[in-house]
């Protein structure tokens, strides 16, 4: 990202160095009106060039950015909503079994109690 955004301060720095000097060059130099004009006008349109090449490449950037962001954003929100699910429905199982004394799913409530009863006897030692 810093890369990027040196790259891009040169960039501009380049190109309004360039339109200075031009700028400069042209109003120092000794010729006509005419001259003068067609030399304004011909760096007029190498300006307008360099920023229209600028602006495509930043839009491509920009576009492959979006692009990528809206890839991790969908997998964050698939990855959150099976875990959603899982939980939900351990918390179904876990109610079903306060509530009957039965768990509709007993594996879902071994492997924590299994964790517990181990927890409990190592907190004993």
């Amino acid at each position: 990202m810093a890369a990027e955004k040196k790259g891009k301060d040169l960039l501009i720095g380049a190109v309004i160095g360039t339109v200075l000097g031009a700028v400069t060059a042209l109003l120092l130099a000794p010729k006509s009106g005419r001259e003068l004009r067609a030399d304004i006008s011909e760096g007029v349109q190498n300006v307008t060039e360099k920023t229209q090449q600028v602006a495509g490449t930043v839009a491509d950037k920009s576009k492959q950015i979006a692009g990528t962001i809206s890839e991790k954003t969908q997998q964050a929100v698939q990855s959150l909503g099976r875990q959603t699910s899982e939980w939900t429905e351990k918390a179904k199982g876990t109610a079903q079994y306060w509530k009957t004394g039965k768990s509709a799913n007993t594996a879902t409530l071994e492997a924590p109690v299994a964790a517990t009863v181990v927890d409990r006897e190592e907190d004993a030692n």
